[in-house]
């Protein structure tokens, strides 16, 4: 008998993980309107009946009963519907080894067309609200997003390995976004000099590490923005800003619009 081990892969294997931020049904309308969208996650649409519309770099796709529809993080686009639109919709990230999002340098939305018995058989999945529908859920997103991969011909590259170093930092600020990260203090608590972290994280993750905090720091606002009952100024002072309003003005230069009006436009 011969096993054979792929210790990368299979590390591989438990780092990959969907984070489901939102599964909801919505009927939208024409309140559903909202111009130059910009999110760090991802968002599949399972139209069940009805029409609407997204647009982005000067396509018009249009929205109809049937079909799946993935638009990848980091694709700015604007949304609107003129009549109504019945839909499952989930927002989910797949963050790899570095954070990012697997799909953030994919620009293009995906369909997936003549879908309406997977729509309706997650509808009905939703509406049951028990365990195995929530497995059953989960799975069904997990196969979305491997249709789409394996439709669109999209290869997500090779397995990167970081060095320890690297890692380590990564997983420090991704457990503590906050604008007093710094890297001295990260240098600090890893036992290296400031410029020798510097240069491993850049060489490695082709981004510097000052650049690389803002993002993350930009990318939790975006899920706190998701809280309902947290106000602007909390968030603020959560992640190290000096005041609501230094907060929205770098939120702003970011996703080119303010963190209010950015709440309303991640609402499905």
């Amino acid at each position: 008998m011969d096993v054979s081990l792929n210790p990368l892969l299979d590390n591989e294997l438990n780092q990959i993980n969907m984070n489901i931020l939102e599964v909801a049904f919505a009927r939208i309308d024409r309140e559903w309107n909202m111009k130059n969208v910009l999110s760090p996650f991802i968002r599949l649409y399972y139209v069940q009946s009805g029409e609407a519309y997204i647009e982005y770099k000067k396509r018009t796709v249009k929205l109809e009963g049937g079909n799946i529809y993935l638009i990848p993080s980091n694709l700015e686009f604007s949304y609107w519907c003129d009549s109504s639109m019945y839909k499952l919709y989930a927002h989910i990230t797949l963050p790899g080894r570095d954070n990012y999002d697997l799909f953030s340098n994919y620009k293009d939305c995906i369909i997936l067309s003549g879908q309406q018995k997977r729509i309706d058989t997650i509808v009905d999945e939703w509406n049951r609200g028990d365990i195995l529908s929530s497995i059953s859920i989960k799975t069904t997103l997990y196969q979305t997003v491997l249709e789409a991969l394996l439709q669109e011909n999209i290869s997500l590259g090779a397995i990167q390995e970081y060095s320890e170093l690297v890692k380590q930092a990564i997983q420090i600020i991704k457990n503590n976004p906050h604008l007093s990260l710094t890297a001295p203090w990260l240098a600090e608590l890893l036992f290296v000099s400031p410029s020798q972290l510097q240069k491993k994280f850049r060489k490695e993750m082709k981004i510097s590490l000052g650049q690389y905090l803002n993002e993350q720091v930009m990318f939790s606002a975006v899920n706190l923005l998701r809280v309902p009952d947290r106000s602007i100024k909390e968030i603020s002072d959560t992640l190290g800003f000096c005041d609501q309003f230094h907060f929205s003005r770098r939120f702003c230069e970011y996703y080119g619009m303010p963190p209010s009006q950015y709440r309303k436009s991640i609402l499905f």
